[in-house]
């Protein structure tokens, strides 16, 4: 189950960059782009500094204003869809 106290990691796959202030990552593994907006890329950029989900979450709880417990649904939701598009692992579930 995923918590905010989940350990990521970025799989030697998965290729990022951003345009203009979205991400657009790429699974070489299966050829398929996934793209983030604006807060998912920010999101991605964190995770890409540091893999601790709780660390990127007051982060971003910081830099926008969102009521915490929508921002954890929201990543959480976030990162399901990543891990079911093999775009992250997780390490300790």
């Amino acid at each position: 189950m995923l918590t905010l106290d989940t350990t990521l990691d970025i799989p030697a796959h998965v290729l990022s960059t951003t345009v203009d202030q979205d991400a657009v990552l790429l699974n070489t593994q299966t050829n398929k782009y996934y793209a983030l907006d604006d807060v998912g890329a920010r999101f991605w950029a964190l995770l890409t500094e540091n893999n601790l989900l709780r660390d990127t979450y007051k982060i971003l709880l910081d830099e926008y204003e969102v009521n915490p417990s929508q921002l954890e649904q929201d990543l959480l939701e976030l990162l399901t869809d990543l891990l079911e598009n093999n775009l992250l692992e997780a390490i300790d579930v």
